[in-house]
């Protein structure tokens, strides 16, 4: 409004904002509105360019960084314009915000806290704890909330801690003037949000005692005690000890933050595994994990990494999930669990690349680089405005953990593994705990704890010997309570008697510094209890490769009803002879290893092989179903060998069948390998073609290729070149997928060379689809074409529409991006009809995103804009955040080309946003053509 002055206001103390006057300003982009934050936190300073590069993308920013911080200070600087004043300006060294005193909420509180202070000097402290609250009251949630970088991140935690100091500050001089009434609902806020601040729970202590509520401040303090204790192994601090004596004599109480349950968190992933129910001792090592991460936040350092090292079932897991259970709550964006394998009897461990490829999935990663740079670029970049909690579990060296760490994050890392992994202690900072065994007293009481303490207490001689026997060992120890429990009339005395016999027994597989001797004799005095059928059941299970395994997929490998089968899975796992894993049950690889020792010695070869034969049988014929009911016209190779028949899960619901066939592919890929050193070959090669769905979505490409690698060597133990022919093209496929294309067209052509001599359409066309399509990336359009028409001309009226449809849209976008829009656009509506009629969405978004583009470069600005918006809508209502990026940008480039520059900049930041969210390599492009607005718009 003409005539009053449009003065500037910017918020810190919460999500980023700012107004002019009573206009709100739009300020773009999350990482747009991080380069605010830094000049605005450093007002009235001067900000190098390298100093916000640093601070929006620390360690890894992109090759185009400095044009992405031209276009956001442009962006800036035209977004604040609205104010009277130049309040963004250029220097010869950077760039300055400037802000007057009481334009920005954390200036505000500064000034009126000095004030606030100098009250209380006075001895006005109740005016002061008034002072205090309006400062209390510029925070307006989590300061700087939603914004990425590591600046954002190490204000973010220096703002939250002034708050709390705030409270605590004013909290004391409320108590002082007796006016405690009004502070026990905050107080008991705040303690909620900061369950471990022990000033605050103080003073939340002598509130409630000042306000009459005794009872209530003795039920609580009983509260945290047990909080202090189960989360910590600790007992609460001095000044809350001495306080809850003072209530006995009449004095305060606490309120449990405990008690009420945290707020769920959508879309934050929880991994951790369960936490073991008997945990005891270990007070020092956790008292040591919690003082370095209290260490590292205090100095600023942002990341943590701690190595939990030690022997095989000395509970180094146990105590890593402890740990990460108690502070998980610090890491609000989500806690990964992931097991590395390092230590596996059956199975390789993971390489880093797929583990990469794990992590990134779970942190809503949906497309996948394909360099292992960029993945470690792709997943620091994902963390680096995150505080996530990562468990590396069994790691067997520095060097498959190194590329898992996050580079500038406020994140945890905690590393177990049974080496030393000395390299990540001297090169990458971490702190290395080593796990010693239990002691005797640590021992007697996980007994105590899961026996009862009065048939230990009864007899502590023989307990001692019990431990000591077991060698103080917590794996050794949890099976042996189970043996005791299930003993109750045998006295202490005689059970210990036949732990002697049992090792006796087993004396001959001792080896010198074998970490199975003081486990083996503790599973074998187990194991020689069980009926007939448990036993039989555990040996086979022994057999077994997959890292767990579900009721329905048991029961075919050891050939019973199901509803049996559960009932023996669950005695077992309640002999702590397996490990409940949700609806599945796998083992401790120790008693793994024993199981298989005994497998192989008391099962006969015939029975072994027709045990593990069903079971991959039955994966086979479940992955099939599920592929079915999963993909419309999916085209499943013939099936040479008859199915299972055993039961097969329920696939009721699309949703329930993918999450059946995601997990159980893990499984699958474990057998393939058993299957082919087995000679059913058939088998191995069948499973492998089952996995590309979830291979393929996951990104996890290197672990594909070895399993596609076995496959092939099966098939060339196979008469019918069919096979041969579907895996190669499949290793072509994964090796395109991680950039190594030479080398998938190599797969490529000498499987178009086999199936060249096959009488399978659907085959030729989709292993030339597929090479054309690797061309394509490979700049040799001419070539791929050649193939794509080639592929589209084995297309036939009676074809699946999924053939018609893969083959029409690898020809589609070879016309589209070599130059030839017409020819694209021959092939695109009978593609869209094929597509449409398969259910193949992304198909249909692909091709009609590639018909826009056709149009777009045949000049038609209005039927392109039209297929544009028509792609937008079919991504939108399918959630198909990636092709609406695609259109998106379609969109921004016509707008440029008809000179609608802000337009244009305005569907270009949408799609950045979904780029970078996807981690989509797309998002270097899209901020290169922001850039260029900003040229031609000024031009």
């Amino acid at each position: 409004m003409a005539g009053v002055e449009q003065t500037m206001w910017v918020e810190v103390l919460g999500e980023v904002k700012a107004r002019a006057g009573e206009q709100e300003i739009t300020l773009g982009p999350p990482r747009q509105r991080a380069v605010l934050a830094i000049l605005a936190l450093r007002a009235n300073q001067t900000v190098s360019r390298a100093e916000l590069i640093d601070g929006v993308w620390g360690d890894a920013p992109p090759a185009s960084v400095e044009g992405s911080v031209h276009t956001y200070i442009h962006g800036l600087r035209r977004a604040l314009s609205v104010s009277d004043q130049a309040v963004l300006t250029r220097t010869g060294a950077g760039y300055q915000l400037v802000l007057g005193q009481r334009e920005l909420d954390l200036n505000v509180v500064e000034t009126r806290l000095a004030e606030a202070r100098s009250l209380a000097r006075a001895g006005k402290g109740s005016a002061s704890a008034d002072l205090i609250s309006e400062c209390l009251a510029q925070w307006r949630g989590i300061p700087l909330s939603g914004l990425p970088g590591p600046f954002a991140e190490s204000e973010r935690v220096r703002l939250t801690e002034l708050r709390y100091q705030l409270v605590e500050e004013r909290a004391e001089l409320m108590l002082a003037a007796g006016r405690h009434r009004e502070l026990v609902t905050e107080l008991g806020e705040a303690v909620e949000a900061e369950p471990f601040r022990e000033g605050l729970r103080a003073q939340l202590m002598l509130a409630l005692y000042r306000s009459g509520r005794r009872a209530d401040a003795l039920a609580e303090f009983e509260a945290v005690r047990r909080l202090f204790a189960d989360e910590l192994g600790l007992d609460p601090g001095a000044a809350l000890t001495e306080l809850h004596l003072r209530m006995l004599r009449s004095e305060s109480g606490l309120e449990s933050p405990a008690e009420t349950p945290p707020q769920a968190r959508p879309q934050v992933p929880a991994q951790l595994p369960h936490e073991a129910p008997d945990f005891v001792g270990r007070a020092t090592e956790l008292e040591q994990l919690a003082a370095w991460c209290a260490a590292t936040r205090a100095s600023g350092k942002a990341l943590v990494i701690s190595a939990i090292d030690g022997a095989g079932g000395i509970g180094k897991t146990t105590l890593a999930v402890r740990f990460a259970r108690m502070v998980a709550g610090s890491y609000p964006d989500g806690q990964l669990y992931l097991d590395l394998r390092g230590f596996d009897p059956n199975r390789a461990p993971l390489s880093a690349n797929d583990a990469l490829g794990q992590l990134l999935w779970a942190l809503g990663s949906t497309r996948q680089r394909s360099e292992p740079d960029e993945l470690v670029s792709m997943y620091r970049t994902v963390l680096s405005d995150k505080r996530v909690l990562i468990l590396l579990d069994n790691a067997v060296s520095t060097e498959q953990v190194r590329d898992l760490l996050p580079g500038t994050s406020n994140s945890l890392v905690l590393v177990t593994s049974r080496n030393r992994l000395s390299g990540l202690v001297a090169r990458d900072g971490a702190r290395r705990l080593t796990l010693g065994l239990l002691t005797e007293s640590e021992a007697l009481d996980l007994l105590r704890n899961t026996v009862g303490t009065q048939r230990i207490d009864d007899d502590p001689a023989a307990a001692a010997e019990l431990v000591r026997l077991c060698g103080y060992l917590p794996l050794a120890l949890r099976v042996a309570a189970e043996k005791i429990s299930g003993r109750p009339d045998t006295s202490l005395r005689e059970l210990v008697e036949n732990l002697h016999a049992a090792q006796d027994r087993l004396d001959n597989l001792h080896v010198d510094d074998d970490e199975m001797t003081s486990v083996r004799s503790v599973i074998s005095w187990s194991y020689t209890s069980l009926d007939h059928e448990l036993a039989r059941t555990f040996r086979l299970l022994g057999l077994v490769r997959a890292p767990n395994i579900g009721a329905f997929a048991a029961a075919s490998l050891i050939d019973r009803p199901v509803a049996e089968t559960e009932g023996l899975l669950r005695t077992l796992s309640e002999q702590h002879l397996l490990e409940p894993e949700s609806d599945r049950y796998g083992f401790h690889d120790l008693i793994k290893v024993y199981a298989g020792e005994m497998a192989y010695s008391e099962e006969p070869p015939e029975v072994r092989r027709e045990a593990i034969r069903e079971l991959m049988v039955w994966y086979l014929t479940g992955m099939r179903a599920a592929l079915v009911r999963l993909i419309k016209d999916y085209p499943l190779p013939p099936l040479a060998i008859p199915g299972t028949t055993h039961p097969l899960p329920d696939f009721t619901t699309r949703e329930s069948t993918w999450k059946w066939y995601e997990e159980e592919t893990k499984n699958v890929a474990a057998l393939i390998e058993h299957a082919g050193e087995i000679g059913e070959h058939e088998i191995a090669w069948q499973l492998t073609w089952c996995t590309y769905n979830s291979f393929y979505s996951t990104g996890l490409m290197s672990e594909w290729i070895q399993i596609l690698t076995i496959a092939l060597a099966s098939t060339e133990q196979l008469a019918d070149p069919g096979p041969k022919a579907r895996i190669l093209m499949f290793l072509g496929i994964g090796n395109s997928r991680i950039g190594r294309n030479e080398i998938a067209v190599e797969y490529l052509e000498r499987g178009l060379s086999v199936a060249r001599g096959i009488d399978n359409d659907h085959l030729r066309s989709s292993m030339l689809a597929n090479l054309a399509s690797t061309l394509r990336e490979m700049k040799r359009y001419e070539e791929g074409i050649t193939y794509a028409r080639e592929a589209v001309e084995l297309v036939k009226p009676e074809s699946p529409y999924y053939q018609k449809a893969g083959s029409i849209d690898a020809l589609c976008e070879l016309y589209v991006e070599s130059g030839q829009p017409e020819q694209a656009l021959r092939y695109a509506e009978l593609g869209l009809e094929a597509a449409r009629a398969c259910d193949a969405a992304l198909l249909e978004a692909n091709m009609m995103v590639n018909v826009a583009h056709a149009y777009r470069d045949m000049a038609d600005m209005t039927t392109a804009m039209r297929e544009y918006e028509a792609a937008l809508e079919l991504c939108v209502r399918q959630g198909d955040r990636y092709h609406e990026a695609l259109a998106l940008l379609g969109i921004a480039e016509l707008r440029r080309r008809m000179d609608q520059y802000e337009d244009a900049r305005k569907h270009a930041h949408r799609a950045l946003d979904i780029f970078l969210e996807l981690g989509g390599e797309e998002s270097d492009v899209t901020l290169a053509f922001l850039a260029s607005l900003d040229t031609g718009a000024t031009s």
